[in-house]
């Protein structure tokens, strides 16, 4: 389903030997702060498929970058906002938080972001007062400024739309795990495990395999270096002995989290994907594959991967993409090869219709190029 503008010339592309399928989201990116990265960000995410990104560290001035980003015949990917988040460092009166979030609704926000909360009770006002303007929360499984967790009834009964991070789920109980996974199915709460960044921040890679990592390319000579070199402090400092036991414990975590992916999956919790790529050595748009990627030491399938980033993130905003179908909004690129047999041609896009733009390989090719023209410069 496109616009309803009056086209004088129809471009026809050969899509014999192809495949097709909806563009891909990423369901938690932190924007830079500054405008003069954000167009960068927008375009590396498109070579890459990703025509969707749900803001979860917010700012106000992020609406005026939508109105400017995502107009009627932008191809940059759709942006999703929240305001700044709460934290716990916020001692909230109830007139301060109605005032946030009555802003938040009237500014065109999306769902507020939970980093952690003060105290119980200022989580039930927020709460009320999110149901009263029907602003969803989407953040971490909250913790209080005590140490301990929210009530799970207040929690499973609140306008919690998404937890991040598999937060509330790993070092638990087996009879807590079931427990939550049991209530998440139930309330219809969406998961956004973001394995990748706990990957990278394992240690496990050598020096030279993080500059090899997806996405690399895209980073300055001078930036990869600062990196490494501060990495290369931090292992030092803590000493070898200390460096391999951290990494061992790393690696039992993301193995923790394998098993809970799956437990989740097989109990039908919805999840929508993300590698949450905001740190050192994690490059936008590219991650999503090594998202992927890892996702399959889940032991899920392809099509229940692919599912996370396309039907899930549409059922997630309530909208009318995410398949390929008669009478459904036209969004999706051409592949070579088929995604549900083989990921990696996620690698080789051949096209993108989204936002009733179509940006063919060529143009594609170009905006990667200038990219890393801006690398290496």
């Amino acid at each position: 389903k496109h616009n309803n503008k009056k086209h004088k010339d129809v471009l026809v592309v050969n899509g014999k030997g192809k495949y097709i399928m909806p563009t891909l989201s990423d369901a938690h990116v932190h924007f830079p702060e500054n405008e003069a990265d954000l167009e960068k960000i927008l375009k590396l995410n498109l070579i890459n498929g990703v025509t969707k990104l749900r803001s979860m560290r917010g700012d106000w001035n992020h609406i005026d970058w939508r109105k400017k980003y995502n107009t009627d015949d932008s191809f940059y990917p759709k942006l999703y906002l929240s305001p700044p988040p709460i934290s716990r460092s916020y001692d909230l009166s109830t007139a301060q938080i109605e005032d946030f979030v009555k802003a938040s609704k009237e500014n065109g926000f999306d769902f507020i972001k939970i980093l952690s909360i003060n105290s119980q009770p200022i989580f039930i006002k927020l709460d009320s007062i999110c149901k009263k303007y029907n602003m969803p929360i989407g953040g971490h499984y909250p913790k209080l400024a005590s140490g301990n967790y929210i009530n799970e009834e207040i929690l499973f009964n609140s306008n919690f739309a998404s937890f991040e991070h598999l937060g509330g789920l790993t070092g638990e109980s087996a009879a807590i795990l079931d427990k939550r996974i049991h209530l998440l199915k139930e309330k219809n709460i969406f998961i956004c495990p973001t394995l990748l960044w706990y990957s990278i921040g394992s240690g496990q890679y050598t020096y030279e395999e993080f500059k090899n990592l997806p996405g690399m390319q895209f980073v300055s000579k001078a930036t990869m270096e600062e990196w490494i070199e501060g990495t290369k402090k931090y292992r030092e400092k803590i000493g070898d002995a200390a460096y391999k036991e951290e990494v061992e414990n790393e690696l039992k975590s993301l193995d923790e989290k394998y098993q809970i992916i799956k437990k989740l999956n097989d109990a039908g919790v919805t999840m929508i994907l993300s590698p949450d790529a905001s740190s050192k050595y994690m490059m936008a748009g590219f991650n999503i594959l090594s998202e992927m990627e890892l996702l399959q030491k889940a032991n899920l399938s392809n099509y229940e991967i692919l599912k996370m980033t396309t039907v899930n993130f549409a059922k997630f905003f309530n909208e009318d993409y995410g398949t390929i179908e008669i009478n459904k909004n036209a969004d999706f690129m051409l592949l070579g090869k088929n995604p549900l047999e083989n990921l990696q041609t996620l690698k080789n896009i051949k096209a993108i219709y989204f936002n009733s733009q179509f940006v063919d390989a060529k143009s594609l090719d170009n905006m990667r190029l200038s990219l890393l023209d801006i690398a290496k410069n």
